[in-house]
């Protein structure tokens, strides 16, 4: 039996005493041996003696995985570092030191057991930019912990210049863990969500990592949900793999696909960082072939953006739920319309809907927007769905009223200045988010099934002029369907014809 398999067997002995419940209450998802292979299978391993750390460490599974590829790349000598202070998975991991002592007879392994809190142990020397107590290393590999945390709880203090938002654990370990890398090509690699990739929340901490390290590679499931086997986690997940070389040693970044933990059948496309990590969010974009390189590429040719226009996309302004007393079935003369997103139906906004029993609001300041043309777009989606861009034009006359309201659930475009946009550039906003060219875009760009505003405001798009014309063209053909949207596209912008 190898290393990581008695490893495994004692984690799922040690999961059976857990409920569900108390797993995730700790925000640990324990790493399946496939990954964990796969994770530690990255490492270079270009010396015979090296000092590792697993932050967050768990039960040791991806110590184990590390210590079977360092054996097989004939390292003499490991310093391991485990940091857990988890007083229920202690116990266990202890047993699994054991473990890996026996099997390290034939070379030199050096661990030690930090019962302490990762960030709080370090935070303070990195707010100062100072090695921390923990020293420094030649590789890290982790599996932190996914959990998001209040704004100030004791792990940002000393970190807040990493955090826009609310934080989570998974990226302050990484972080943390960054800054912990020898200078000489340390290497850390990492599974977790991929939502670090893109948003404002996560914006001051990109900048953090790319100033201090280089993403040499992504590693990215088709399944959703398979990811883990020990744990179901449904969220996107990636693995990524950093490396500390100066910043002009820019190279091309590896990204490969499996359909799921069994990494059978890997894909692998080098791109140049360039198509990557992009613009002044340092957003990261993850194609998987070359002609998504290209749609990248033609995409980007456009010069403008929504603001740039004077539009915005903005979140609907009624929170449902927080405000039921304000809900009523009939309309009144105290009332407005109020549009969710099962009002957007083929293009178009049905009003009303019979998915939806409370469709009129007595509304309070804030929640009011004068009845103009809009464009609509879902702000949520299900992951069974082909498209996560689901556009629907609105316009004034649809329902005759002042004011409406739009349902938290969706996003609207409108002007900045709240002056009324041109009929014809809200059917040409149609086109380009109701095409699979920009549904495609997105998907690069954003894992998730929700629609962020911010990442749609960054999107380049079409110039007014270009936007008119489509919009001119889908008005004649009234013609909604996204094959209708990507020929106008290909016709009109893409010259694709």
């Amino acid at each position: 039996m190898t290393l990581i398999q008695k490893i495994i067997d004692n984690t799922q002995l040690f999961l059976g005493t857990k409920t569900k419940k108390e797993r995730k209450k700790i925000g640990q998802f324990f790493t399946d041996s496939q990954t964990a292979q796969f994770m530690a299978s990255m490492f270079s391993f270009s010396k015979n003696r090296i000092r590792v750390l697993d932050p967050g460490a768990g039960t040791g599974i991806l110590s184990a995985a590390l210590i079977e590829a360092a054996k097989k790349n004939d390292v003499e000598y490991i310093e391991l570092i485990l940091v857990e202070n988890n007083k229920d998975v202690l116990p266990i991991l202890e047993q699994n030191i054991r473990i890996f002592q026996d099997y390290c007879k034939d070379i030199e392994l050096s661990v030690e057991i930090l019962d302490e809190n990762f960030i709080t142990e370090q935070s303070l020397e990195f707010s100062m930019n100072t090695i921390t107590r923990y020293g420094q290393f030649d590789y890290i590999i982790s599996n932190p912990p996914y959990l998001k945390i209040p704004r100030h709880s004791p792990e940002t203090l000393g970190m807040e210049s990493i955090i826009s938002g609310a934080p989570n654990l998974y990226f302050l370990f990484m972080a943390l863990s960054a800054h912990c890398l020898k200078d000489s090509l340390g290497e850390m690699v990492f599974i977790v969500p991929r939502s670090w990739t893109s948003g404002a929340y996560f914006k001051k901490f990109r900048e953090f990592i790319f100033n201090n390290v280089i993403l040499t590679d992504i590693h990215i499931f088709n399944s959703r949900d398979e990811a883990f086997t020990i744990e179901k986690v449904l969220q996107e997940t990636v693995i990524v793999k950093f490396v500390k070389m100066p910043k002009n040693e820019q190279i091309d970044i590896k990204i490969s696909t499996s359909e799921n933990n069994s990494f059978q059948n890997i894909q692998k496309l080098y791109v140049n960082h360039e198509i990557i990590i992009r613009g002044a969010n340092k957003y990261i974009f993850i194609p998987t072939s070359k002609e998504e390189i290209h749609l990248l590429k033609k995409l980007d040719s456009f010069q403008d953006t929504l603001p740039t226009l004077g539009m915005k996309l903005k979140t609907g302004l009624t929170v449902d739920f927080k405000n039921r007393e304000r809900l009523s079935e009939e309309s009144t003369e105290e009332t407005i319309p109020l549009i969710y997103s099962s009002n957007l139906v083929n293009g178009r906004v049905k009003f009303p809907n019979f998915k939806e029993t409370f469709q009129y609001l007595s509304p309070i300041r804030g929640m009011m927007q004068e009845n103009k043309d809009y464009l609509m777009l879902k702000r949520f989606t299900s992951k069974e769905e082909s498209k996560r861009l689901q556009p629907a034009i609105y316009l004034k006359d649809d329902i005759h009223t002042n004011y409406i309201s739009t349902d938290n659930k969706l996003n609207f475009i409108e002007n900045i200045d709240k002056t009324h946009i041109d009929k014809d550039v809200i059917f040409g906003l149609f086109v380009i988010f109701n095409s699979s060219y920009y549904d495609k875009y997105y998907r690069i760009l954003n894992g998730s099934t929700q629609v962020n505003a911010t990442e749609i405001n960054d999107m380049p798009i079409p110039n007014k002029k270009l936007l008119k014309k489509l919009g001119r063209k889908l008005m004649d053909s009234e013609d909604f369907s996204s094959q209708n949207s990507d020929e106008l596209l290909e016709k009109e912008v893409l010259d694709y014809a």
